[in-house]
Order: C-alpha cells, then sequence, then structure tokens
C-alpha cells in the first residue's frame, strides 16, 4: 500500500479547510457566550468574556494569515470587522434583547451583527474553495 504524499496545494487546501472549521467553532462558542452574556442573570461572565477574547485572538490570527497569503482586501476586511465588533462589544450586557420596551436601538448592535455575519459568510466562503479545490483535483486525478 502506498501513501501518496501530499502535494502544496493538498497541504494549502487541508489548511484552508481547518481553518474554515475551527473559525465556525470559533463563531458557535461567540454566539453562546453573548446569549448568556445578553439573557443571564449572573453578575459576572469569566468564561464568557474568556471565550471572546479567545475568539477574537483566533478571527486576528484568520485576517493575519489571509493577508499574508495575498489576500488583502478580504484579510484588511476582516481586521476591520474585527475591531468593529470589539468596540460593539462594550455595549452588550445583560438584559440586552431585541423586544419591545428593550434598551432601544444602539448602533453597536448592528455593529457586532455585521462583524458575526462577515465572519460567517467568510468562513463557508473558505470551506467551499476547500472543497472546490479537493474536487477539482480528484476530478484531475480520475
Amino acid at each position: 500500500m502506498s501513501r501518496e504524499i501530499p502535494t502544496g496545494s493538498d497541504a494549502a487546501s487541508r489548511r484552508l479547510r481547518r481553518d474554515a472549521v475551527v473559525t465556525i467553532a470559533a463563531l458557535l462558542l461567540v454566539y453562546a457566550a453573548f446569549d448568556d452574556i445578553t439573557t443571564d442573570h449572573a453578575t459576572s461572565f469569566p468564561v464568557e468574556y474568556a471565550i471572546l477574547i479567545a475568539s477574537a485572538v483566533w478571527l486576528l490570527f484568520i485576517a493575519g494569515r489571509l493577508i499574508r497569503d495575498g489576500h488583502r482586501l478580504i484579510g484588511g476586511i476582516s481586521l476591520l470587522a474585527l475591531a468593529i465588533a470589539v468596540w460593539g462589544q462594550r455595549a452588550v450586557g445583560p438584559g440586552v434583547v431585541w423586544r419591545r420596551g428593550g434598551h432601544g436601538f444602539k448602533p453597536e448592535y448592528v455593529a457586532v451583527i455585521s462583524a458575526y455575519g462577515w465572519f460567517c459568510a467568510l468562513s463557508l466562503a473558505m470551506l467551499w474553495r476547500a472543497w472546490r479545490e479537493r474536487s477539482g483535483r480528484l476530478r484531475q486525478s480520475g
């Protein structure tokens, strides 16, 4: 039984897929953390804020990798989205929910939701590209 030695494009495709999966996991944790922060009655949220910080570090790493790999526009937008989310996070706290009689509209809410949407779209695009590259190589070798 012989194993194929992965080429540079194979390794890049696997790395892209891995980064997309980790990003999706981080985004799910971010959602859970914001849900806890906004709906729980606790007075402090150290675990939730640790999750938000770790996720921000990961997303900063992804933005840096995109820039380094020559995707400057997408990496730059990712950096901007992350900075906007960090700025907007200050308005998110206990009792902040979208309902009638709530705290009212704040631009910080839109900032956080927009950044979250950007990173969801980015992770799906990364998965799609990794799948497309892999399926293209399989067709060529088959």
